[in-house]
């Protein structure tokens, strides 16, 4: 069954609002990106110092303002340099805001903890993955997890040396790839039979602007089971999710809760 779950906090405060620069919008192809190691890639998982998650002692990832500078002293012109320069938070097709961890992340991660949801050999999307928090959180609990991000160089320098930090092992159980929903739900999209498709598709204060409503219901659609979950995750959620069920002309009343 095609589901909305979620849980809302009303007292929740008001939202950061990110910076955001708005440029003429070429969207990246997707792509399946490979492990492939490197000096900046050595350099980050020597160097960089790694944050245990909150109540998640067993999990971490790594400073991101230690991967930029690392980035800066490689003198390697990337989107994320870029944004971090201009201090923004995003760029439209260029920066998607992905070496920063959202707030919301924390919060979904809370409640799918909470929840005791069992992943053991199901199928994860980490959609908007960032960190890959979220994707790891799964791997730990036995899933196999596609981390989707939009940026070639956030799954390369932060989201897959996250997962190495934690457990080299998790590779095995994983892929990433890069660019645009739509064309990422298109390009894996019509390979995948239902059995293939995903359990669950997790995603976590990736949406602000509505030219992508229609880009990640295609990716919901194509690519989660009919029997699968989707989790999205923002602030106010049900007055977010309401506007996107009517602004794609869904049922309102699609099992939201």
């Amino acid at each position: 069954m095609f589901k909305f779950n979620f849980s809302a906090d009303n007292t929740a405060e008001a939202e950061e609002q990110p910076k955001v620069i708005q440029t003429e919008e070429t969207w990246e192809k997707s792509k399946q990106i490979q492990f492939k190691d490197s000096s900046i890639l050595q350099d980050i998982l020597k160097n960089a110092s790694t944050i245990n998650l909150p109540n998640y002692p067993d999990c971490k990832y790594i400073d991101p303002s230690e991967i930029v500078d690392i980035l800066l002293d490689s003198e390697n012109e990337t989107p994320v340099l870029k944004a971090e320069q201009n201090h923004l938070d995003l760029i439209p097709a260029v920066y998607e805001g992905g070496l920063k961890i959202w707030e919301c992340t924390y919060d979904l991660l809370s409640y799918l903890s909470s929840e005791k949801i069992q992943l053991e050999g199901l199928k994860v999307l980490d959609l908007g993955c960032g960190s890959g928090i979220l994707g790891i959180y799964s791997l730990s609990l036995g899933a196999t997890c596609y981390f989707q991000d939009y940026n070639e160089d956030v799954l390369q320098y932060f989201t897959i040396p996250n997962v190495l930090v934690n457990n080299k092992g998790l590779l095995e159980r994983s892929k990433f790839y890069s660019g645009d929903w739509e064309s990422f739900a298109n390009l894996i999209g019509d390979s995948l039979t239902e059995d293939e498709k995903f359990d669950y598709i997790f995603t976590s204060e990736t949406l602000y602007n509505v030219q992508s409503y229609p880009k990640i219901h295609k990716v919901f659609k194509l690519l989660l089971k009919k029997s699968g979950k989707m989790y999205p995750l923002v602030r106010h959620m049900m007055i977010y999710f309401l506007k996107i069920l009517a602004y794609l002309s869904l049922d309102a009343g699609a099992d939201l809760r």
